[in-house]
């Protein structure tokens, strides 16, 4: 669900069944209290369905905004418990690679295994190959 206000987009997502993890109080606008995705969380979720925030490339800029910001041991930890089937740990360790991240930082997502091919998003055409990463990536990024 997409509600558009002025210059905002805000985009409603339900999920996974996580008992709320992640999710951490904010004030509003009007100083009321909200629920929210705290960073780490959110970057698990943009990198999930890409589409939800713009596309591959807004999500890549944001990468880039939160490379100072970001915890890797609590993103790592989060992402354990999420337990995905699918190993998106490789597109994150990937996009924190393109996004001028630490080498240490990044490693440590390599540590959890790069065992299959992956694709970064749906519908590439002609994408392009990480070998260290095992990850089909739109050329260009």
């Amino acid at each position: 669900m997409t509600y558009d206000c002025d210059d905002w987009s805000v985009t409603v997502i339900n999920g996974k069944h996580t008992n709320q993890l992640g999710v951490v109080p904010v004030h509003g606008p009007a100083s009321e209290l909200l629920k929210a995705t705290d960073l780490e969380r959110t970057l698990m979720d943009i990198v999930v369905r890409p589409a939800y925030s713009g596309g591959i490339f807004q999500v890549m800029a944001v990468y880039r905004a939160a490379k100072n910001r970001l915890s890797t041991n609590r993103l790592i930890s989060t992402l354990k418990k999420l337990n995905y089937l699918y190993p998106y740990h490789q597109a994150i360790g990937f996009l924190m690679e393109k996004a001028g991240y630490e080498e240490r930082r990044y490693t440590l997502l390599q540590k959890l295994g790069i065992e299959h091919n992956f694709y970064l998003v749906h519908g590439m055409q002609n994408p392009s190959f990480s070998q260290k990463w095992k990850l089909f990536f739109p050329e260009g990024l």
